[in-house]
């Protein structure tokens, strides 16, 4: 073979290869996946919670709640004090108690027709007589406060209501005012003097007088029930005469 038929031979082989080298490439360039952008997630919008985390309930300021879960503890009534009260107000206060009593017992033994409403009436005026003697001893300077002036004008609103009843219901009458104002008397001293009281003799005094107090509570109670007694036999015994 010469070497001019050599060159066209190699000639055609190259222009026959050519095509299929070119048509190799494009098909790599065509099989490689395009390169994507890579995407980032919207910054408003929040990642999902894991199942298995707690989550925390948003907090309720200035909520009122109720039920189990409520940590507010509801308001309490017990801590209410007693009214203040000075050594020569709670001295007003008893002065008051016991002029009022022996007032009252004078009228009573004056207006009563029942034997023992005129006994208890003077074992009043003794009591509270002794309980005032025992008082100005101490030297204390009454000085009015609320309690005293309520106090004293229920007793003037009582006396006067005595003084003006002469009916056969005055003992009834009587009675049921000790009944009502020794129990006041003695809910004063548990209630505001003794809790108030500083004077070491005013206290020995108040505790010495709170048992006669409740003495006579209880016999003004026993009283009313043996009047209310009578009160009936009498009205059972009109009856049967009518």
């Amino acid at each position: 073979m010469n070497i001019t038929t050599s060159l066209r031979t190699c000639a055609v082989l190259v222009l026959i290869t050519l095509p299929f080298i070119q048509c190799g490439g494009d098909q790599k360039a065509a099989e490689a996946p395009p390169t994507m952008p890579s995407a980032e997630p919207p910054t408003d919008q929040t990642p999902e919670p894991d199942a298995g985390t707690a989550q925390t309930p948003p907090s309720r300021v200035g909520v009122a709640t109720s039920g189990a879960d409520s940590n507010v503890a509801p308001a309490s009534n017990t801590d209410v004090k007693p009214e203040a009260l000075t050594d020569a107000q709670i001295a007003a206060i008893t002065e008051a108690a016991n002029t009022a009593e022996i007032d009252q017992a004078k009228v009573a033994q004056l207006k009563s027709k029942d034997a023992s409403v005129k006994s208890f009436a003077a074992m009043m005026i003794v009591h509270h007589g002794e309980a005032k003697q025992k008082q100005a001893k101490l030297k204390l300077k009454p000085e009015e406060s609320g309690v005293s002036t309520a106090l004293g004008a229920d007793a003037a609103a009582t006396l006067d209501a005595l003084k003006t009843n002469s009916g056969k219901d005055f003992d009834q009458t009587y009675i049921r005012a000790q009944i009502a104002e020794h129990q006041k008397v003695l809910d004063t001293i548990n209630d505001k003097l003794l809790p108030n009281v500083k004077d070491a003799q005013l206290k020995a005094y108040l505790e010495e007088i709170k048992p006669k107090v409740e003495e006579h509570l209880k016999q003004a109670k026993r009283l009313q029930e043996s009047l209310d007694s009578k009160s009936s036999s009498t009205t059972a015994e009109a009856k049967h005469a009518g």
